[in-house]
């Protein structure tokens, strides 16, 4: 059961961190971005090129990678999402699923279909811990993830509370139109916004791929459960995301061992129908407002 638990939390920390970034996306502009996973497999098919193929230190690509994705966010929000505000918010995630299906002609044009192996990024022999409790293992891949989520989950609170940037997201994120009276630069919190989660779903990406591999559709799995994971949190909270994502790898790995791995497919989906009826603003969720 240890065993389980532990591998669960290592799952369910990727989750949170896909609901880290569409949270934060969501919260600013209001728009669910249905383009996130393929924003991520994107990058690391360019991560995977330039660590393999054009010779670049993994680390040193790794760098660029976010860095790419962070401005590929960016140029979204500004060409692709902004002209189109004034119109709705179904316009708008027109728009992403338009941008998911371009990534992913794109990597299949230049990349191919073919599953590509990726470096991992820590290695050497798991930790195992004895005692009363029986005997559990412990990955390095599992401290690398989570230890990512925690350095993420610390900055975002420090940001967000401390900083004149990150007090001016939550005020765009609670009222936008006051915000920009206030004097606030909206277009710059919207575009930090969906830099920042289009870091996030690299940063996904690059801790998934040594497990699935390098493949178009590698991140679509994790999305539907860090989507899964921001509702049953509460969509407008970082702090639902990241206990969302972590009890729902729990559940997904306790229900794939001990009852069917054919029935953990579909957990997510009687999660969201379970949270909707009896919990609508999630278990840590705050008043929401009516975006689409």
């Amino acid at each position: 059961m240890m065993n389980q638990i532990i591998l669960g939390l290592s799952t369910g920390a990727t989750y949170s961190l896909v609901a880290i970034g569409l949270v934060m996306m969501y919260k600013v502009s209001g728009v669910m971005n249905f383009a996130y996973a393929n924003m991520g497999m994107f990058v690391t098919y360019l991560i995977w090129w330039l660590a393999t193929g054009a010779g670049i230190n993994l680390y040193v690509s790794i760098a660029i990678g976010i860095a790419f994705a962070a401005a590929m966010g960016v140029v979204v929000e500004r060409y692709g999402l902004r002209p189109i505000r004034h119109l709705s918010h179904a316009s708008m995630l027109i728009v992403t699923f338009g941008i998911l299906m371009i990534l992913e002609g794109l990597a299949m044009q230049i990349w191919g279909t073919d599953y590509k192996a990726f470096p991992e990024l820590v290695t050497g022999v798991p930790y195992v811990f004895r005692g009363d409790f029986g005997i559990f293992v412990l990955r390095r891949q599992d401290i690398l993830i989570f230890s990512i989520l925690i350095a993420v989950s610390i900055a975002l609170l420090i940001f967000t509370r401390y900083t004149k940037f990150g007090i001016a997201v939550r005020a765009v994120s609670e009222k936008e139109d006051i915000a920009g009276y206030m004097g606030i630069n909206v277009g710059s919190v919207l575009a930090f916004s969906w830099g920042f989660g289009a870091s996030m779903a690299a940063v996904v990406g690059i801790v998934a791929a040594p497990k699935v591999f390098v493949s178009p559709t590698m991140l679509t799995y994790y999305q539907i459960q860090g989507f899964t994971a921001a509702v049953l949190g509460g969509f407008e909270t970082f702090t639902g995301a990241v206990f969302g994502g972590l009890i729902l790898g729990v559940i997904e790995k306790l229900v794939g061992n001990y009852i069917s791995e054919g029935f953990k497919a579909t957990i997510s989906l009687v999660i969201i129908i379970i949270v909707l009826i009896f919990f609508p603003k999630g278990l840590f969720g705050r008043n929401v407002r009516g975006r689409v």
